[in-house]
């Protein structure tokens, strides 16, 4: 009988999706190349002053075809229907805005912090929510707003661990951003559900570069459509790789991985995430895991950066049969003396990717685990579902 695991294992196991949680945790490298990498990497631009305004996805996206990324056309692969040609839809319009944010803290030189608050929006009845605008202040590594189904408000921010929430089923992700200023647009008719006063969740990550303390805050707003005018209820999957090491003073570049998408959803966003190391997160449509597929993101007009990643919008949006999926990878360039593994702190490495899409099938959340464990947990883990998921349920 394993021991239970300290809170701090279960999301390192979590992440890392080990097949046995033995007390340790199973980050490669992290506390290693904290200090060597933050000595070796350049401070990231101030992403409050950066020129994230422009890069930042807008109310009327630049949105990039399945015809102009070589994917195949969408919204056939699940019926074998043509594409819709009877041209653009006027999105619905906006009907109501409900606003919250994270509050404010000070963070001094060198300290980095995630911090949450749990908060109740004022929406009096239900809420179709069909665009998310977020705020962030300086030295933001990126900020998760979740729906969640807590009962009580906390207000003031508290520290708090990535994710683990999510684990219990209680909390969902919305949006996940780390730009200064983003506008995520849905469709026109897909929307979230809001319950009435809805409880929400944000996630705030800050890192202080900066020679002088800093207040650390994020706003966000949900613009609503109203109810006659929903088609689709959209969602969130969330995909990625634990498994690699970056050597020191080497690139480096991960397999190929594969991840299925369930049948019958249409994509319309996808964006890549890495920290300081990062050079590219590639993602391709793929017919199943041995199909080399076709590239979808990056595209050579918006090219990957770590620190303010393009959304990529698909209009049509693709669509996913049974047994289709995303395969991936990541690549990283590290200049110091220490090699570089998974871990949530900047000075660690992610290999990730989240996708916007509809009809909702639930929030899914996936890793391949590799040689992780033995490779004992297969080639895909999906939460809820895995008997790994289960099994760090159970202490938390």
């Amino acid at each position: 009988m394993l021991a239970p695991p300290s809170r701090s294992t279960i999301l390192a196991c979590f992440a890392l999706f080990a097949a046995a949680c033995d007390g340790e945790p199973a980050t490669t490298g992290a506390a290693d190349t904290a200090q060597a990498v933050s000595d070796a990497v350049e401070a990231p631009p101030d992403t409050a002053t950066a020129a994230a305004d422009t890069a930042a996805a807008t109310s009327d996206p630049d949105t990039t075809s399945a015809a102009d990324t070589g994917a195949p056309p969408a919204d056939t692969a699940d019926t074998g229907a043509p594409a819709d040609t009877s041209g653009p839809v006027a999105p619905p319009p906006i009907v109501a805005t409900s606003s919250t944010g994270t509050g404010e803290w000070t963070m001094g030189t060198g300290v980095e912090k995630t911090k949450c608050v749990v908060k109740r929006l004022d929406n009096a009845e239900e809420m179709w929510v069909s665009q998310v605008r977020t705020d962030l202040g300086a030295g933001s590594h990126h900020m998760i707003v979740y729906i969640t189904d807590a009962t009580e408000e906390r207000a003031a921010p508290f520290d708090c661990d990535p994710f683990v929430e999510t684990l219990k089923g209680q909390t969902f992700p919305l949006m996940i951003t780390q730009i200064k200023h983003e506008t995520l647009t849905f469709p026109p008719g897909v929307a979230f559900r809001f319950a009435p006063h809805q409880m929400v969740r944000i996630e705030a990550h800050f890192i202080n570069y900066f020679p002088d303390d800093i207040s650390a805050h994020g706003e966000v707003h949900f613009d609503a459509i109203a109810a006659d005018r929903v088609t689709d209820e959209a969602n969130l999957l969330f995909y990625g790789n634990p498994d690699f090491e970056i050597p020191a003073g080497q690139s480096y570049t991960t397999p190929w991985r594969f991840i299925d998408v369930p049948a019958g959803t249409k994509i319309f966003a996808v964006t890549g995430h890495e920290h300081q190391l990062g050079e590219d997160v590639e993602i391709r449509y793929a017919d199943g895991p041995e199909d080399e597929g076709q590239p979808i993101y990056p595209t050579e007009d918006d090219p990957f950066t770590w620190d303010e990643p393009p959304v990529e919008y698909f209009d049509p949006p693709l669509a996913f049969a049974e047994g289709q999926g995303v395969r991936y990878r990541c690549t990283w360039d590290n200049p110091t003396d220490k090699k570089v593994g998974f871990g949530e702190s900047a000075n660690s490495e992610m290999c990730f990717l989240w996708a916007y899409y509809y009809p909702s099938q639930g929030y899914r959340l996936c890793v391949n685990p590799g040689e992780i464990g033995g490779g004992v947990a297969g080639d895909q883990v999906c939460c809820p579902g895995h008997w790994v998921c289960d099994y760090i349920t159970q202490f938390l």
